[in-house]
Protein backbone atom coordinates (compact mmCIF):
# COMPACT_ATOMS: atom_id res chain seq x y z
CA UNK A 1 0.00 0.00 0.00
CA UNK A 2 1.38 3.41 -0.97
CA UNK A 3 1.48 6.21 1.57
CA UNK A 4 -0.61 9.34 0.88
CA UNK A 5 1.02 11.92 -1.39
CA UNK A 6 -0.52 14.89 0.46
CA UNK A 7 -0.71 15.73 4.16
CA UNK A 8 -3.17 17.67 6.32
CA UNK A 9 -2.78 21.43 5.96
CA UNK A 10 -1.15 21.24 2.53
CA UNK A 11 -2.59 23.54 -0.14
CA UNK A 12 -3.64 22.05 -3.47
CA UNK A 13 -5.79 22.75 -6.50
CA UNK A 14 -8.28 20.47 -8.23
CA UNK A 15 -7.85 19.37 -11.83
CA UNK A 16 -11.06 20.10 -13.73
CA UNK A 17 -11.71 16.72 -15.34
CA UNK A 18 -15.51 16.55 -15.71
CA UNK A 19 -18.67 18.43 -14.69
CA UNK A 20 -19.80 19.50 -12.21
CA UNK A 21 -16.69 21.63 -11.93
CA UNK A 22 -15.65 22.64 -8.42
CA UNK A 23 -14.66 26.28 -7.87
CA UNK A 24 -11.16 27.30 -8.93
CA UNK A 25 -8.79 28.32 -6.21
CA UNK A 26 -6.90 27.02 -3.26
CA UNK A 27 -8.08 23.99 -1.31
CA UNK A 28 -6.62 22.73 1.92
CA UNK A 29 -6.14 19.05 2.67
CA UNK A 30 -8.19 18.24 5.77
CA UNK A 31 -7.06 14.60 5.95
CA UNK A 32 -6.32 11.49 3.95
CA UNK A 33 -9.09 8.93 4.19
CA UNK A 34 -8.40 5.37 5.32
CA UNK A 35 -7.26 3.14 2.47
CA UNK A 36 -9.94 0.83 1.19
CA UNK A 37 -10.23 -0.21 -2.42
CA UNK A 38 -9.31 2.09 -5.28
CA UNK A 39 -7.34 5.33 -5.30
CA UNK A 40 -6.28 7.26 -2.22
CA UNK A 41 -8.90 9.85 -1.32
CA UNK A 42 -8.77 13.07 0.66
CA UNK A 43 -11.17 15.38 2.43
CA UNK A 44 -10.47 18.90 1.16
CA UNK A 45 -11.94 22.33 1.94
CA UNK A 46 -12.20 25.51 -0.15
CA UNK A 47 -12.12 28.74 1.83
CA UNK A 48 -15.38 29.96 0.23
CA UNK A 49 -17.39 26.80 0.86
CA UNK A 50 -19.06 25.67 4.09
CA UNK A 51 -18.52 21.97 3.36
CA UNK A 52 -15.71 19.53 2.62
CA UNK A 53 -15.29 17.52 -0.57
CA UNK A 54 -13.91 14.00 -1.03
CA UNK A 55 -11.52 13.84 -3.98
CA UNK A 56 -9.31 11.16 -5.51
CA UNK A 57 -5.57 11.81 -5.31
CA UNK A 58 -5.31 11.85 -9.13
CA UNK A 59 -7.51 14.99 -9.26
CA UNK A 60 -5.21 17.01 -6.98
CA UNK A 61 -2.04 18.89 -7.75
CA UNK A 62 0.42 20.68 -5.52
CA UNK A 63 0.31 24.45 -5.69
CA UNK A 64 3.60 25.95 -6.73
CA UNK A 65 2.45 29.40 -5.61
CA UNK A 66 0.41 30.77 -2.67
Amino acid sequence: MASPRFSAGQRVSILRMRPPFPPDGIYEIVKALPAERGPTQYRIKHQNEAFERVVDEARLEVLTYA
